[in-house]
């Protein structure tokens, strides 16, 4: 890879979306709540909740991952809510399931759901993976569902080649990573083998051709470890390990107008209250710096997860905002939102 990849500013929210502002990195950053389930913060809408993982394909609207309604919804850099709402089942095919991790599928090629190919690709909780095409535009469409077996996923990653690509699912519950090709057929699994049974996968990315594993303590505790694997899934080295990382989820590569953190790998950490984002050199993974706001003090999104920088259009916003997805007041509320330097 050519790249390896504090402000206690407060804005406490009635929702429970403490947006926490203590310090490092040198320049500040200032924070935008666009959207949340709470009138009076941002645009509103009832179906953001538990806000997870967030994907756009180019020149087009984020796509939310909302857990805690069961839904997907859509916004544009400024956070005006899209017209298009889609649900996205439970295993069981009973009403609403818990998407997690989201995956555009740039290519516009494979994945087929009834005949179409996925432009959106969704994990789920209980086990499901599930693709969405203008063919049911309302509703994404379960290709695997392997809610047997016990899977929990908790992060989706996907190849971004011209075709052929694969998509990776983190299985927190069985502690390991299912690879699926472009036709939703099981490759392999893997995992670290060398990390203690008590971490986990639990975010996942796919930045630059190399994949990214965060591996969070499977009870909540402290620490963390970011993995990387090749594409085929063989582990390549311990990028980063233990503070700061804490219950790390999120992961995206910085460009290089993003103030002090340019060009760091940047870690979002899903913690109650003190959610926090930490950038890392994209070489030596040593530890930079935390986002700051402008009083010097780290910025904290209460159970911030998914981070992904903008694409440059006036729906999914600016290159250098870093747009976030939050599910605050213990994963009852939502919210979601951008980063930008001063």
């Amino acid at each position: 890879m050519q790249r390896w990849f504090k402000h206690t500013l407060t804005l406490a929210l009635s929702l429970g979306l403490v947006l926490m502002c203590s310090s490092s990195a040198l320049a500040q950053y200032t924070l935008t709540v666009l959207d949340s389930n709470v009138s009076g913060h941002g645009h509103l809408d009832p179906l953001l909740v538990n806000g997870w993982g967030l994907a756009y394909l180019p020149g087009a609207a984020f796509w939310v991952a909302d857990e805690g309604s069961g839904w997907s919804t859509l916004y544009d850099g400024s956070g005006n809510r899209q017209s298009l709402q889609v649900i996205i089942p439970s295993a069981n095919g009973q009403g609403a399931g818990s998407p997690t991790g989201i995956v555009a599928n740039n290519s516009e090629a494979g994945f087929l759901v009834e005949g179409w190919p996925s432009y959106f690709i969704f994990a789920t909780l209980d086990g499901t993976i599930q693709g969405w095409s203008p063919i049911a535009p309302s509703e994404s469409i379960i290709a695997v569902n392997n809610s047997s077996t016990g899977a929990s996923y908790t992060g989706l990653a996907i190849t971004n080649k011209s075709s052929g690509n694969m998509i990776y699912a983190a299985d927190a519950a069985n502690g390991k990573v299912d690879m699926y090709d472009s036709n939703f057929h099981l490759v392999q699994s893997f995992t670290d083998t060398s990390l203690p049974k008590t971490l986990t996968p639990f975010g996942i990315q796919d930045i630059e051709g190399h994949l990214l594993v965060a591996y969070a303590d499977a009870s909540g505790g402290p620490g963390g470890v970011i993995d990387v694997f090749t594409e085929a899934g063989v582990f390549v080295t311990h990028f980063a390990k233990g503070s700061p990382l804490n219950q790390p989820w999120g992961m995206a590569l910085a460009p290089s107008n993003f103030g002090s953190l340019s060009n760091t790998l940047l870690v979002s950490n899903n913690l109650n209250t003190v959610g926090d984002i930490n950038g890392f050199n994209v070489k030596t993974g040593k530890f930079v710096g935390t986002v700051t706001g402008s009083n010097g003090k780290p910025i904290h999104i209460d159970q911030i997860w998914g981070i992904e920088f903008g694409g440059g259009s006036p729906l999914n916003g600016k290159t250098n905002q870093l747009f976030w997805a939050a599910g605050p007041l213990n994963n009852v509320d939502g919210a979601f939102g951008y980063i930008a330097p001063q």
